[in-house]
């Protein structure tokens, strides 16, 4: 069987990535805590697992990058730390379907920055998945607009814009740094800032032990899918591909805990499939065709 070419490669480390980070909706609301302590424990076990996974498994060269990469990695360190609370917030805030749609903005504000920032081409085809998604996405959002607190959707929209400046990041460093090790600094800061406002001791026992199993699954390892995929594949397409989570993470609380979309959830996350699939499609034909 002949190996797979590093694209790939990407895409199914794009398509894992999106797997991983899907339970989260279902792991949250199963535990009896606040969004602090959901946050400390996942922090925590992404504190010990990625080290050793990128030291003993990966083998990540982390004191050399880490010297090298100056303020870029400070700034990633700040996103990574970002995302890492107010995802909680937002999923604990709001409906997962909510939460998870509307930091589904995340592939626009990538567009925007590679074209801007990365100088790169955005295809044709890439723009008008984008706007196909979108509208899939106002679909989502029209239908459960009154659903949760404006807090949680505001975190949820900074969540994207944290997102999609660390993946400009990355991608921007890809030829000669790896910033994942500055997924650790931003989880001690996480935890610490968890553990100012929460009472993560007070958890039972249990809880606590599947939070950290959240942690270890969708940050160190969906995580370090995703960081794969953006060394083979363009930021737009790697974004795209991540917006099969707010398809599946909906679904997976709505058949786990009874957690219903509503309709519009249902349509537009078909819609919004449709888009990945076309944009996939397009571009897998482009490359073979040069």
């Amino acid at each position: 069987m002949p190996a797979l070419s590093p694209r790939g490669q990407g895409y199914i480390f794009a398509v894992a990535a999106p797997l991983c980070w899907s339970v989260g909706g279902v792991v949250m609301r199963s535990v009896d805590t606040g969004p602090w302590e959901i946050v400390f424990w996942r922090a925590i076990a992404h504190v010990v697992c990625m080290p050793l996974i990128l030291v003993f498994f990966l083998r990540v060269p982390m004191m050399r990058d880490l010297r090298a990469a100056g303020g870029i990695f400070s700034l990633s360190a700040l996103m990574v730390a970002a995302t890492l609370v107010l995802h909680v917030i937002g999923m604990t805030s709001t409906t997962v379907a909510n939460a998870l749609l509307l930091q589904s903005v995340s592939p626009l504000i990538v567009a925007l920055l590679a074209r801007f920032v990365l100088g790169e081409a955005v295809a044709l085809a890439s723009w008008f998945a984008i706007a196909v998604a979108f509208a899939g996405l106002g679909l989502v959002v029209g239908a459960a607009l009154d659903e949760g607190a404006l807090a949680g959707k505001l975190a949820a929209v900074t969540v994207a814009v944290a997102s999609a400046i660390n993946v400009t990041l990355v991608r921007r460093t890809r030829a000669s740094l790896d910033l994942r090790p500055a997924q650790i600094p931003a989880a001690i800061l996480a935890s610490a800032i968890s553990f100012a406002f929460g009472h993560p001791f007070s958890t039972p026992t249990g809880d606590a032990l599947l939070l950290m199993g959240l942690g270890f699954v969708q940050m160190t390892i969906g995580v370090n899918f995703f960081y794969s995929a953006l060394r083979r594949l363009s930021p737009v397409e790697v974004t795209l591909i991540a917006l099969l989570e707010p398809i599946l993470g909906p679904l997976w609380t709505w058949l786990f805990i009874g957690e219903v979309p509503a309709t519009g959830t249902l349509v537009g996350g078909g819609v919004l499939l449709g888009a990945l699939v076309f944009n996939t499609l397009v571009t897998a034909r482009a490359r073979a065709a040069t």
